[in-house]
């Protein structure tokens, strides 16, 4: 389990707003406070909405409106500290959020904001950093970028790798994911660390009902497939150097 104490200290990366309490909702409804660092938040995405659409300038507009009055309420409820960075999700630049091509065009992106807010932070804090769980072109950007800062935050930041949900519900999302995770931390031994979850995960899932086709009506959506441990929880990768 992960320590439990300076929750102040905890700097979360969300690709966009809801990944954070769709991902690791549990762990900030039981330890309130941090920073939530969101990404790439020009969007037109609502639930039902295909991501092959390409929005329209009054469409985004709309859309981020609503998106920011949830996120708005979500880090007010858990005491977070919030940033938005403005970067463009796939569909506001006409390509899929699948589509690999693009991750060198988000990267790009994130590059200098990401580099100057990691740059900035002071010694002691944990870096959560998305695992990549899934395949979204967002979500990979931002993990290749805080893994090729590797080097230059070591010894002043622990990063962990959290488990992307709800992609990590899928057993086989989930094996990919995590293979594709450790090939790109060449290097490093990594260890799994969890902790339970529950109806407090759904309050904070429902924080950003426009993301969700309906209320969730279980935790199977938003807790990982595995065979161990048995019922929900969240789940985060930790490095472990083998030097």
């Amino acid at each position: 389990m992960l320590p439990v104490s300076g929750a102040d200290n905890n700097i979360y990366l969300s690709p966009h707003y809801d990944d954070i309490a769709f991902s690791l909702g549990a762990r900030v409804a039981a330890l309130p406070g941090g920073r939530l660092v969101n990404l790439f938040t020009r969007s037109g995405y609502v639930a039902g909405t295909s991501t092959e659409h390409w929005p329209d300038a009054e469409t985004i507009a709309r859309v981020m409106v609503l998106r920011r009055k949830e996120d708005t309420a979500f880090s007010e409820r858990y005491r977070m500290e919030r940033l938005d960075l403005g970067l463009d999700e796939p569909p506001v630049r006409r390509r899929s959020p699948w589509d690999l091509g693009g991750l060198a065009d988000d990267i790009a992106q994130a590059r200098a904001p990401l580099t100057e807010l990691l740059a900035a932070l002071p010694s002691g804090v944990r870096i959560f950093c998305p695992a990549g769980i899934g395949g979204h072109v967002n979500h990979l950007a931002v993990r290749a970028l805080v893994i090729e800062l590797l080097s230059e935050l070591a010894g002043r930041a622990e990063v962990l790798f959290y488990e992307d949900l709800p992609y990590a519900a899928s057993s086989r999302a989930r094996r990919r994911g995590i293979r594709d995770l450790r090939a790109a931390l060449q290097g490093w031994q990594l260890r799994r660390q969890t902790w339970a979850s529950g109806a407090a995960k759904l309050e904070a899932v429902n924080c950003y009902p426009s993301q969700l086709a309906g209320p969730p009506a279980s935790l199977r959506r938003f807790s990982p497939r595995t065979l161990w441990p048995i019922g929900w929880h969240e789940a985060v990768w930790r490095l472990v150097t083998t030097s």
